[in-house]
């Protein structure tokens, strides 16, 4: 069931889930379309998308204690993919979906998984828009270690497509508590990454 998050107005960005999984159905982002379509029509410029260091890890321990004994899941952000297409004369639309790897801890104790993950849409220096995803699976009983695809998100910015650069971007990631973001930003090295 998709979820509209769209003002009456469409002054704010619409995001929306679709019922296909992301696994060969998107190109990476910055390129958009094949070669021959590219020869006549350029594809729009697809707003900026960054991961923040300290929610590309999701860790999950049983408890307080934070010990590899107690731990239930450990999740990283491994790929977002995505691409941009004209959704009419006034709206840009960003498909968006991510790939995850994740591994099974001691402290499991069934195979049903569930990763919360976001998307902000930032204007200038303010979030617009913020929704959370649930990425539910079943682990496989006989691995330890699993990689799994969300389903495709659709984002419709109120702005005509454009190949040049736009006030909008989207920050995204894994939704964590405030003792999973303490966790990541005492443990997890830091590193910058930019998805597209």
């Amino acid at each position: 069931m998709p979820h509209d998050l769209s003002h009456p107005h469409r002054l704010l960005p619409r995001v929306a889930l679709s019922g296909f999984v992301a696994l060969g159905l998107l190109t990476a982002l910055a390129g958009c379309g094949d070669e021959e379509s590219q020869s006549v029509s350029f594809a729009p410029s697809c707003p900026l998308t960054h991961i923040p260091p300290e929610a590309a890890d999701y860790y999950q321990y049983e408890g307080k204690t934070f010990t590899f004994p107690h731990l239930v899941t450990r999740a990283s952000i491994l790929k977002l993919q995505g691409d941009c297409l004209a959704a009419g004369r006034k709206d840009l639309q960003t498909r968006i979906a991510l790939r995850f790897v994740v591994s099974r801890g001691m402290a499991a104790h069934d195979g049903t998984v569930t990763l919360p993950w976001f998307i902000a849409v930032v204007h200038g220096d303010k979030i617009v828009n913020k929704h959370v995803f649930h990425h539910t699976f079943q682990f496989p009983a006989n691995l330890s270690s699993y990689t799994t695809d969300t389903h495709v998100v659709t984002v419709d910015l109120p702005i005509p497509p454009k190949n040049t650069e736009s006030d909008y971007r989207f920050e995204v990631g894994f939704q964590l508590t405030k003792e999973q973001l303490d966790y990541n930003e005492t443990h997890l090295k830091k590193v910058d990454y930019q998805a597209y």
